[in-house]
């Protein structure tokens, strides 16, 4: 080989290692991947949702880029890893802040349908209260009207009007002792008067007037305690009338809700704790029977029972408590009037300051006598607490 081969193969040896230096570097795939992971919908999405995290993402994406254009694959490909974690995690923000942003409107659409709730009670309860006013004012009405006269009847119907007169006389008078307990008393004392007359005409001469002189003296004490109670109402409903009661939610900027009924939130709150209450128009009641156990005193559990309802009853000081005995002390069975003392101490030992008792024997019977459990089911003891408003 001559001398000028031997220089020209060196010389196409060196021009070629100098254009394979001078070539382009080889692109890392991580720079493919940011590309496509660039490209994805997310991307947009985050630009949007999480532009902090985004613009974080497209600075290392171009800083990749820079170390790529100076020849330096190996950094390039790690700033394009950490370009591809940035978008990534721009991509895990961009749905936290879209599900805190669907959290939030769900909070906005429940506190509107609760404000919705809230309206719709408040018309129900002002409805409540109107009803209840227009029923108690349409009973004092009809019990005004006059009742055609009785003619000569049978011993049974005499029993039945005799039964008639004395169920009548001891609501007029439960009637009048809740208002007495509202603080009607001079109003009701004569009323008392005269149906403690009526009682001694029944027990010595039964007459069939008796049971018209029944029927308007119910009237009567229905129409006192409806004067006091529309008086209470009257007075809770002016402007700047404190209440008992606290509203079930917050107050609504927009939204004038009406108080609810004292009577039906305490009658909600019973029904609660399980204590099976019913209201009349007395107020909200809740029977107690066996209440004493063998030794003559109250049972644990009637001790646990009465606490519980003092508890509810001191919720609600407006309500005075009116015992009601229904039923006659028989031999083995437990003495009512003392079961009537026992009860009463007991709440008054709880806290209830205002609490009356009356004794109405069989006059409100919840079977009749011929019944084989009459006199365990009658013979019971009723809390009442009297409402105060309607």
């Amino acid at each position: 080989m001559s001398d000028q081969s031997r220089v020209y193969r060196w010389l196409c040896v060196w021009v070629g290692l100098g254009m394979f230096a001078c070539a382009a570097p080889t692109r890392p795939p991580a720079m493919a991947r940011l590309a496509e992971v660039r490209a994805a919908p997310a991307s947009a999405e985050a630009e949007v949702w999480a532009p902090q995290a985004h613009a974080r993402a497209l600075e290392l994406e171009e800083r990749a880029q820079g170390a790529l254009d100076a020849g330096e694959a190996d950094a390039a490909a790690l700033l394009a890893e950490h370009a591809i974690a940035a978008h990534e995690h721009a991509w895990v923000l961009t749905r936290l802040a879209r599900a805190e942003r669907r959290r939030l409107d769900a909070e906005a659409e429940l506190g509107e349908q609760r404000r919705v709730l809230d309206d719709l009670r408040a018309q129900q309860q002002r409805l409540a209260a109107e009803a209840a006013g227009l029923e108690l004012r349409a009973q004092a009405a009809r019990a005004t009207q006059p009742l055609p006269p009785h003619e000569a009847s049978l011993p049974e119907r005499r029993e039945s009007r005799r039964r008639a007169v004395a169920a009548l006389s001891s609501q007029a008078r439960l009637l009048c002792v809740a208002a007495r307990l509202l603080g009607e008393g001079p109003r009701v004392e004569p009323l008392v008067i005269r149906l403690d007359e009526l009682d001694r005409q029944v027990a010595s001469n039964p007459a069939s007037t008796q049971l018209e002189a029944a029927a308007e003296l119910r009237s009567e004490c229905l129409q006192v305690i409806s004067d006091v109670r529309q008086k209470n109402s009257a007075a809770a409903s002016r402007p700047g009338a404190a209440s008992r009661v606290p509203p079930a939610s917050a107050p609504q900027a927009n939204a004038v809700a009406a108080p609810p009924v004292p009577a039906d939130v305490l009658l909600d709150e019973l029904s609660a704790a399980g204590k099976a209450p019913s209201r009349d128009e007395r107020g909200v009641s809740v029977s107690l029977r066996d209440v004493l156990g063998a030794d003559g005193n109250l049972t644990g559990a009637a001790r646990t029972e009465l606490a519980e309802l003092s508890k509810l009853g001191g919720v609600h000081p407006d309500f005075p408590v009116l015992l009601v005995g229904h039923g006659t002390s028989a031999p083995g069975a437990q003495d009512l009037d003392r079961q009537l003392r026992l009860v009463s101490l007991e709440l008054a030992g709880a806290g209830i300051s205002r609490v009356e008792v009356q004794a109405v024997g069989d006059s409100q019977p919840l079977l009749p006598s011929r019944s084989p459990s009459a006199r365990e089911r009658n013979q019971r003891i009723e809390l009442v607490f009297v409402a105060p408003g309607f």
